[in-house]
């Protein structure tokens, strides 16, 4: 079955290492499937406001990811502990393919980072267009109007945007929608328009708010998987020695 005997010195050590190592993937891969699940149920209005599933299908894969590690890791750990050969050649094949996987989503991450900004300001302006205050149950206004309200925004990137960009809206009376007014301490809505009052209305864009939402969390899932990655990388070695180790 590939179960090894004692080691020596430098044996125990690997398997110490590749046991924390594993063990600090395990950590992440908890946090992975923790940001995860807060983007698919806390972030839907994003979704729906830029009409693709490219802002979920991320979320399921960092999901997925996090499920993998987490298995994976728990797989090393016991592969190290009971020095199964078996189980440590299946680790690496796993823990290869998902550094790859990790390596390629990141360099198409990077490269698809400014093509995708654009995207995300042209649709913005799109669905601002479209927009109508007198269907306030259609899908189009309630994603808006989430999106305003959740991010504390107004426009794509200034308020003004809407007497430019949506013939319902004007420069004197009816210039933004309700859902760029600001709420009071006592979270009630405060009147921005109608006569108008600025000073009641959100002052920044949803697109540098969204920009900013999305670096964020890329950052917090970045750095989890850039160490995750170098911890496999580190797995991949420790489990090639202790393979070869065991008797």
């Amino acid at each position: 079955m590939g179960l090894g005997m004692e080691m020596d010195g430098c044996g125990k050590c690997a398997r110490i290492f590749m046991f924390i190592s594993n063990f600090i993937i395990w950590l992440g891969s908890i946090l992975l499937l923790v940001l995860g699940i807060y983007t698919v149920v806390d972030k839907p209005f994003l979704e729906e406001l830029l009409g693709t599933q490219v802002y979920a299908a991320a979320a399921y894969i960092i999901i997925a990811v996090g499920v993998v590690a987490f298995f994976i890791s728990f797989l090393g750990c016991f592969g190290a502990l009971k020095e199964i050969k078996c189980l440590l050649l299946l680790y690496f094949i796993i823990t290869l393919l998902m550094f790859i996987v990790l390596l390629v989503g990141g360099i198409l991450g990077y490269v698809y980072h400014g093509k995708a900004e654009d995207t995300v300001r042209n649709t913005l302006l799109q669905k601002m267009k479209a927009y109508d205050p007198e269907d306030p149950n259609s899908r189009l206004t309630r994603a808006f109007d989430d999106t305003q309200m959740a991010l504390k925004c107004c426009g794509v990137d200034k308020p003004e945007d809407w007497r430019s960009y949506n013939k319902n809206y004007d420069a004197v009376l009816n210039t933004v929608p309700m859902s760029c007014c600001m709420k009071n301490s006592e979270g009630e809505t405060m009147k921005c328009n109608n006569p108008v009052q600025e000073s009641n209305q959100y002052e920044d864009g949803c697109y540098e708010k969204t920009k900013e939402m999305v670096e964020k969390y890329g950052l917090i899932i970045g750095g989890v998987g850039i160490v995750i990655a170098l911890l496999m990388l580190l797995g991949l070695v420790f489990s090639c020695i202790l393979f070869q180790m065991i008797n």
